[in-house]
């Protein structure tokens, strides 16, 4: 009788031994990641501006010769004639300065004394003198010099003061047959002549429009990009200030600050571009600073675990246990739920939960709190303990980690792809991406959020 009873039991044992372990799988719940509360940031918008095409509308709107006369019946009566070469233009920190040679040929003549009885515009009493400066010889030489000073208004248009800042003459002109030096009375006539052009270049320069170039810049950071998969970027500009204009040679530099509340979105935005505001006082800015998702699918995730686990084997009180797959199997709160199918002594599943953590350093994610769901926990307690044991929770961990890496460059390289442009024609946006840091995860039904945060610079050149 007790030799049947020990042949049952061993049966029983046998029987049990060899069942497979399918604990109930965990519930599913989800925590709703919270909206993206993007933070305001100030854009540092470098432009450059190449002058080239103002310079000859500058060069074009001055005359290439000026003439005058005096004519007086007594003393010296001329007529002058003014020529200039190509204008030579130079930025030097607020200032435009150009510089540009001229020649003039001069015609004189002198009268001692004279008479108006014959008529009332006067007769010379004995005949005149005659004498000429660069008249049938190489014209005599001077140098011209303005000065322009450029400020932006609130309304984004140019706003100049221009001044001559030099006039002078190379080779003089010195009469000495009746001991007069022209060179005074010609460079007073010139500068005449020559300052009346200040409103003329000034008129020039208002016209520069960088008011429509910087609303399309303005119009084209308003307006949502996408992100490769990630969904829509809207920069939203808010406020803009400008910096004073730096010239350096042939090209003008200024910062253009822009208050924006960046915004990812799934689904492109209808929103209406706003209008360019005026500007507000001018505020030092570097750089940006911008969140979104990035949308880790579980299929992904579940196919980097299979090739990190499958096969993998641990002996736990002489029983071997060999891991065929790794699935993700949804989301508890904050923890996912992992399901592991393994075979050897006994084969079945094992359902785990563990949080997901982020090493900023290695750029993984790991699950330093991997532990049994509590149904596999109470399977394993009735029909398999030797299973629940901390060598197979050890063992998970250590498989158990995705690289972000590959995900954080993508991210950069979309971003930059969008930053790097042509805005419109001869409008180019330039940007690049400093940093990309991951500040939280969210476990969701499907997939895994995680929320990064990218620093970059942005410039403009025109």
């Amino acid at each position: 009788m007790i030799l049947k009873i020990n042949f049952v039991t061993f049966i029983l044992l046998l029987l049990i031994s060899c069942k497979t372990i399918e604990p109930i799988a965990p519930e599913n719940e989800v925590v709703a990641a919270p909206t993206i509360m993007q933070r305001s940031s100030n854009l540092a918008l470098p432009i450059e501006l190449n002058l080239e095409p103002y310079f000859k509308d500058i060069e074009k709107s001055i005359p290439k010769q000026f003439k005058g006369k005096e004519d007086n019946c007594s003393g010296v009566s001329y007529s002058y004639r003014f020529e200039r070469d190509p204008i030579r233009f130079n930025g030097k920190g607020n200032s435009l300065e150009y510089e540009v040679n001229g020649k003039y040929a001069l015609n004189l003549n002198y009268c001692a004394e004279c008479t108006y009885l014959i008529n009332s515009s006067g007769n010379c009493v004995i005949p005149r003198i005659y004498a000429s400066c660069g008249v049938g010889e190489s014209m005599r030489r001077a140098n011209v010099a303005y000065t322009t000073k450029i400020q932006v208004a609130s309304n984004l248009q140019l706003k100049s003061d221009t001044k001559l800042s030099s006039f002078e003459t190379i080779d003089p002109c010195e009469i000495t047959v009746f001991n007069y030096d022209a060179t005074d009375k010609l460079k007073k006539e010139v500068s005449a002549e020559l300052k009346k052009l200040e409103e003329e270049i000034d008129k020039t320069i208002s016209e520069v429009d960088i008011r429509s170039e910087i609303k399309e810049v303005w119009k084209t950071l308003a307006s949502p990009q996408q992100i490769g998969n990630y969904g829509y970027l809207s920069l939203q500009p808010k406020e803009i200030s400008v910096s004073d204009i730096n010239f350096v040679q042939k090209k003008a530099y200024l910062n253009v600050n822009m208050l924006f509340q960046p915004q990812i979105t799934s689904q492109k935005p209808t929103t209406k571009v706003s209008e360019l505001p005026k500007l507000s006082d001018y505020k030092a800015a570097n750089g940006f600073n911008i969140s979104l998702d990035i949308q880790a699918n579980y299929d992904s995730l579940s196919s980097i675990l299979n090739k990190e686990l499958k096969g993998k084997q641990v002996m736990i009180k002489k029983n071997l246990v060999i891991f065929d797959s790794m699935e993700v199997q949804g989301a508890l709160n904050n923890k996912l739920n992992l399901k592991v199918a393994f075979s050897g002594k006994r084969k079945g599943i094992l359902f785990l939960v563990g949080t997901p953590v982020f090493d900023s350093v290695q750029q993984i994610i790991t699950f330093p709190d991997l532990t049994f769901d509590l149904n596999t926990k109470n399977a394993l307690l009735k029909s398999a303990k030797w299973l629940f044991n901390s060598k197979i929770t050890d063992k998970l961990q250590e498989f158990a980690v995705f690289d972000l890496k590959p995900h954080l460059i993508e991210v950069k390289k979309s971003i930059e792809k969008e930053l790097n442009r042509e805005i419109s024609m001869g409008i180019h946006l330039k940007g690049s991406i400093k940093d990309v840091s991951v500040g939280k995860i969210y476990p969701n039904n499907s997939q895994l959020l995680i929320r990064v945060h990218a620093d970059g610079k942005m410039s403009v050149k025109m």
